[in-house]
């Protein structure tokens, strides 16, 4: 893990500054200017080993010759700074194993009871002296047994970090406050067309990512965020990929960015899309030259009869009748054709009074001369708005309704509704028919589909394509002999945004 320089300064010297916080354990008296001696010139080394290159290896020689001087100079076994010399042991297990921390500990042991034989009076005690370093022995080499231990674990827990990172899918990179990379998985690097060889650690992200195409990508992975992001990234190769990335700050104030590759995804997507389309371009083509094939054979009969010149007057009058009905169905036919296939734009700044529109169907439909046995029931909440285009609501509401007198025959109840719910404005149009099969429902809104007798039109069709490109949507709930009801729901327009609207009208 990559450390600032303070940070690794203070990891250096951190033994002698365990060194100078003990001092206020001892006297005035005791604190002699050999102990700042030995603290000052332990600390200029330790510093040392941070400048030169030659003398890092032998930071924790140096760190446990200070102490070992150190708890010489000052009392051996009473010293008050055995605990230093005790952490550097253990540290030094911790960093570098049990053998090596063992042969500190075995060495340490001998040092102090030589020099503490050859300093000491011929009054101390052989009992006192052999259970102090026995103590201390003990200490040291269990220090060193136990630091060793740690190590083995926190090695073992960094081959298990190692191989998630390494066995997961996802590309994940960690960096610091800043921007420099602290880690990146082989997925990550794959994912981007970087070696995997090529280690990351230390150096910029934009340095990594630093073409001008890279900027989008780069923001997703230094700006944190609570939501994924989804972005189009062009690689050395050229080839554009689609990623979704996270990113997170952690507590510590680094920041983790989990990215996958949605490549194949989004291509299976626009591939699917391009392929439904081009099914229903095949089924609008198909219902299209049905719908054009029946009155041109009309046409042409008509047409053959009269050009035979042996029809009566009222003969004529009728393939006459016959050419003009035709005629004005091949004009139908081609009118909702393009009524379907050109692209609505409906005006988002136009507010539409949904509960007029409907008001305004529904006394339309009362005057049809094949609803006189139809029994209308409505429930219309006023005020509503949503935002679309006048005709074309008109439109939604109208197909609705003609589409549920014609399943009645003109003889049963038809029931249009009209109501708010959360944010939606919700059109239903229900009648008591004989409903539908399941796989009549399937076919319901696609274009020519019918099941009259003649004549397949693209009411509901385009009733289908005006919801959705206003932002809603349309179910459809029927069955066998238990009638048909569709729901619409479109976003509506409250107080707040009409208030806005007229503002930015005004």
């Amino acid at each position: 893990m990559t450390q600032d320089t303070m940070t690794r300064l203070a990891t250096r010297i951190s033994m002698p500054l365990v060194g100078f916080c003990l001092l206020g354990l001892l006297t005035d008296d005791a604190v002699s200017s050999s102990v700042l001696i030995i603290l000052s010139t332990w600390t200029g080394l330790t510093m040392g080993t941070l400048l030169s290159p030659g003398l890092r290896r032998s930071r924790d020689t140096i760190d446990l010759v200070g102490s070992l001087i150190l708890t010489c100079s000052t009392g051996f076994f009473a010293s008050p700074f055995v605990p230093v010399l005790l952490l550097v042991v253990a540290l030094s297990g911790f960093r570098y194993g049990a053998r090596r921390a063992l042969r500190q500990a075995f060495v340490t042991t001998v040092v102090i009871a030589m020099a503490f034989m050859m300093t000491a009076s011929d009054s101390i005690s052989v009992s006192h002296f052999s259970a102090s370093i026995l103590a201390l022995s003990l200490a040291l080499h269990g220090l060193a047994l136990l630091g060793g231990r740690l190590a083995g674990r926190w090695h073992d827990l960094e081959e298990q970090h190692d191989q998630i990172l390494w066995a997961l899918e996802e590309g994940i990179v960690v960096t610091d406050r800043s921007g420099y990379v602290i880690e990146a998985n082989p997925a990550a690097k794959s994912f981007l067309r970087f070696p995997t060889v090529k280690s990351w650690e230390g150096v910029a992200l934009n340095v990594l990512l630093r073409r001008n195409s890279d900027r989008e990508f780069m923001e997703a992975l230094t700006q944190p965020g609570n939501t994924q992001r989804d972005v189009q990234w062009s690689g050395r190769d050229g080839i554009e990929r689609s990623f979704r990335i996270r990113t997170t700050l952690l507590e510590s104030g680094l920041l983790l960015s989990v990215f996958t590759d949605r490549t194949a995804e989004r291509r299976a997507f626009e591939a699917e899309a391009r392929l439904t389309h081009l099914q229903e371009l095949d089924e609008l083509s198909l219902g299209l030259a049905h719908e054009i094939r029946n009155p041109l054979a009309s046409l042409r009969g008509a047409a053959e009869e009269l050009s035979a010149g042996r029809l009566s007057e009222v003969q004529t009058e009728r393939m006459t009748r016959i050419i003009t009905r035709e005629s004005d169905r091949l004009d139908r036919t081609v009118n909702n054709f393009l009524d379907y296939s050109a692209r609505r734009k409906t005006q988002k700044s136009q507010k539409v009074e949904a509960s007029k529109g409907v008001s305004e169907v529904i006394e339309t439909i009362r005057e049809r001369t094949d609803c006189s046995d139809m029994s209308i029931c409505s429930e219309i909440q006023s005020g509503l708005f949503i935002q679309s285009d006048r005709d074309a609501w008109n439109s939604i509401v109208s197909n609705l309704a003609i589409n549920a007198i014609e399943a009645c025959s003109g003889v049963g109840v038809l029931k249009i509704s009209l109501s708010q719910e959360e944010n939606m404005i919700l059109l239903r149009v229900s009648d008591d028919g004989p409903g539908m099969s399941e796989a009549v429902k399937k076919k319901v809104f696609h274009p020519f589909f019918t099941t009259k007798p003649r004549e397949g039109g693209l009411g509901l069709a385009i009733v289908r394509k005006i919801v959705e490109e206003s932002g809603g949507w349309i179910d459809l709930e029927t069955g066998i002999d238990s009638g048909t009801e569709f729901t619409i729901g479109i976003p509506g327009i409250f107080e707040e945004e009409i208030f806005e609207m007229k503002a930015g009208q005004s």
